[in-house]
């Protein structure tokens, strides 16, 4: 029997999302998939007999990219128009758990005593993304980490002056800076001194990306720029010289077309609730609990960018998420192991890493843990764990899962003999994690595939002006992308909590000043 076709227990739809909640707890929305119809590029629409709106720069969405945009090219003097499909804005940014990751040496990484540099920031992004980095990209992101900072905090975005000291998924503690990713871990520390850089937004007594919209939002209001709400973006104009003018929208059932003098900025979303482009790009995700993110992050932006013209990169990467210690840190002293018995990652690693694991590789995973790990997990926090096996020992538990005993008993021995040093010479766990599993009974909890959450990295290709580019590298004229539209900083991996928000800021504004920079077009 292959790892694939390993199903020895049956495991309800509400424990799939129970255990999906525990292990992306840092990440506030989630949804489940719908089919949206298609997952072909969305064909331009010609010019329209006649316009029912312009301005300088249009966008297409107002979450944190959308945002960001509208903010720089307000400032920069032009006219700009938001259309959102929904009532209030905000998209999965509104949604987020709070955590913005920026570094190079932050006011409030130097305050809590805490050194970094640009360098030493790019090279733990560039070694974490994976296959696929885009080193111009990412170079930028980390040139532009200090200014966001000071921007975010200029607009009124706030953090507590405290460093979070335990391992969680989000920010619990309400602290102001945390390790939000895998800086720690042996193989990228050996590269880049761990330094953190997760920065929790704090308002209204807690950590969450209402405290990172709620300013931008307030900022697009002053800022003079129009957004309509409930508007949702159909296609993109094309004139005949190829260039993007414009856009169609249907507003109160009825088509409405705007024109873009200077430029069109899509900030729509990713695709991960859209089931069709998830069954063709990535469809070892279709099994997972949910999508991390709104019913808007349906790839429309993504296709219009397409139809007009707009090359795509890595459309098949995506982050799943399942973190071991998203209930509890002390789960980081158990195992984790595949329907072979075998373990595959330590379990301290940051979610995405594991999700990528299970769902790429394992399909079937299982935490191993005793009874004087399962004492420590807090009587609350157990709610949110799905336990599939107890028994006195080891060879019982495996054989309750379906595994063969001996190949069970042979990790936990071997684990237990390291572990009585203090030591994980397999996959180099911190050695506060690293305690032998003695005390019965012994407890296994669900954490395979239908335990996981995901969003999508991949996108629209982009250069560092934030203009989409076409199949030969040059820009289409007229179309900047921004947010999960396009592909920047996640690769094969998605980093750390709080580089989707840091990128999605960081590009939106980079697309607004440049598409309100251009010479009017035709």
């Amino acid at each position: 029997m292959t790892e694939k076709q390993h199903q020895p227990l049956k495991v309800s739809r509400r424990d799939f999302v129970k255990g999906a909640a525990a292990g992306a707890t840092f990440l506030a929305g989630a949804s489940a998939m719908t089919s949206c119809g298609s997952a072909a590029p969305v064909p331009a629409s010609g010019l329209p007999e006649k316009w029912d709106g312009e301005a300088d720069v249009v966008i297409a969405g107002f979450g944190g990219a959308g945002a960001a945009a509208a903010i720089e090219a307000a400032e920069a003097g032009a006219k700009v128009l938001v259309l959102e499909r929904t009532p209030t804005g905000g998209g999965s940014t509104a949604i987020c758990g709070g955590i913005i990751y920026m570094g190079g040496g932050t006011p409030l990484q130097r305050a809590l005593g805490f050194e970094d540099s640009r360098d030493n920031m790019y090279n733990y992004i560039f070694a974490s993304a994976g296959d696929g980095a885009d080193e111009e990209l990412i170079g930028l992101f980390c040139d532009k980490s200090l200014e966001l900072y000071d921007w975010v905090t200029g607009l009124g975005v706030q953090f507590n002056e405290s460093f979070m000291e335990m391992k969680a998924a989000g920010v619990p503690t309400g602290d102001g800076l945390l390790y939000s990713g895998n800086e720690k871990q042996a193989q990228y520390a050996a590269v880049a001194d761990p330094t953190p850089r997760g920065h929790g937004a704090f308002a209204d007594g807690r950590v969450g990306g209402h405290a990172i919209f709620a300013p931008l939002k307030v900022a697009v209001e002053a800022s003079g720029a129009e957004v309509i709400y409930e508007a949702l973006v159909r296609s993109l104009v094309v004139n005949a010289e190829g260039r993007v003018v414009g856009l169609e929208a249907e507003i109160d059932g009825e088509s409405k077309y705007y024109k873009a003098n200077k430029g069109v900025i899509l900030c729509a979303g990713g695709y991960a609730a859209n089931a069709e482009m998830v069954e063709l790009h990535c469809p070892e995700c279709l099994r997972c609990a949910a999508n991390v993110g709104t019913p808007g992050d349906d790839g429309s932006g993504i296709r219009m960018g397409q139809g007009a013209g707009g090359d795509v990169r890595m459309l098949g990467e995506t982050a799943p998420f399942a973190f071991v210690y998203g209930s509890a840190e002390c789960l980081c002293r158990s195992i984790l192991v595949n329907g072979k018995g075998q373990r595959f990652v330590g379990e301290d690693n940051y979610g995405e890493w594991v999700g990528d694991l299970i769902v790429r590789e394992h399909n079937v995973a299982y935490l191993v843990l005793d009874d004087a790990v399962w004492g420590m997990v807090p009587e609350a926090s157990k709610e949110y764990l799905t336990v599939v096996g107890q028994a006195d020992t080891i060879a019982e538990l495996a054989q309750g899962l379906g595994i063969e005993p001996g190949l069970l008993e042979n990790t936990v021995q071997l684990y237990n003999e390291y572990a009585a040093e203090g030591e994980d010479p397999l996959f180099h766990k911190e050695s506060t994690y690293v305690v032998p599993l003695e005390t019965p009974p012994f407890y296994a909890l669900f954490f395979g595939v239908e335990a996981t959450a995901f969003f999508t990295n991949g996108g629209l290709r982009i250069n560092p002006k934030s203009q989409v580019l076409d199949v030969n590298g040059e820009p289409v004229p007229g179309l900047y992308a921004a947010g999960r539209n396009a592909f920047a900083i996640p690769a094969r991996h998605y980093v750390a909590s709080g580089v989707a928000v840091a990128e999605v800021l960081t590009f939106g504004r980079i697309a607004g000043q440049n598409a309100s920079a251009e010479e009017p077009g035709q």
